[in-house]
């Protein structure tokens, strides 16, 4: 498969009748940001404290990072496992990341008792809003500063070894990040200054209860926007 065939099989995906069925009373609270920004450590936070909240294992065909294990962080697959699968329907959603590697999820990675908890590129946020589950609710997370976000960002990146082309394709992936956030009227900002209260922010969106400081975490967000935007040199 070329990979102008890949992106089409990608951008057209529509899962089988039966996964559709399958995902009926499935509700998801789904976490969207740049990497770096904890979406990994608050969804994990999230499910030690309150077991009705189960972390949806995504599957790549990336190489596993320092420290993942297949089962725990990812369930890592061939590229020609996954594509099959696609074809045949048989995911739920697919996207492709920024080092051209592939995500997906299968519907069997889905809880039916308490709430999915899952990690996503904006593209899948609009995949999944056109689902027929029970409930679907995304938050962009939105670290305290800049500076810790690069923090983060930097000890990834060497963590799992990127060149500097990799990075670049990260911060492109975060500008983009940031511009669909800060443009969709649906997403909802919580602001990641310390783990427990981002955990207490999002169960609080999950209750369909008032993110009292939501306007400080869009603001936030457009301001660490702003900076990335002055490091790539576009402003």
């Amino acid at each position: 498969m070329t990979d102008e065939e890949l992106r089409e099989l990608i951008t057209n995906y529509q899962p089988n009748p039966d996964v559709l069925a399958s995902m009926a009373d499935i509700k998801i609270l789904a976490v969207v940001g740049p990497t770096a920004s904890g979406k990994t450590t608050l969804m994990e936070a999230l499910a030690k404290s309150n077991p009705s909240y189960k972390i949806v294992l995504d599957e790549t065909s990336r190489r596993p990072r320092t420290g993942e294990k297949h089962g725990v962080d990812f369930l890592f697959r061939t590229r020609e496992e996954i594509v099959d699968d696609a074809q045949k329907g048989n995911l739920v959603q697919i996207a492709l990341g920024p080092n051209n590697d592939l995500y997906c999820t299968s519907p069997q990675n889905y809880p039916h008792n308490g709430t999915s908890l899952i990690a996503l590129v904006p593209a899948a946020v609009l995949e999944f809003r056109e689902l027929p589950i029970k409930s679907f609710k995304a938050a962009f997370i939105v670290p305290g500063s800049y500076e810790q976000w690069q923090q983060w960002l930097a000890k990834q990146s060497r963590d799992s070894q990127w060149s500097d082309e990799q990075l670049s394709k990260r911060l492109a992936e975060a500008k983009e990040n940031f511009e669909f956030a800060l443009s969709d009227k649906d997403m909802n900002f919580v602001l990641n200054n310390e783990t427990q209260s981002a955990v207490d922010r999002l169960l609080n969106l999950a209750n369909g209860e008032l993110l009292v400081d939501e306007p400080l975490a869009k603001q936030t967000a457009e301001g660490n926007y702003h900076r990335l935007l002055k490091e790539l040199g576009i402003r």
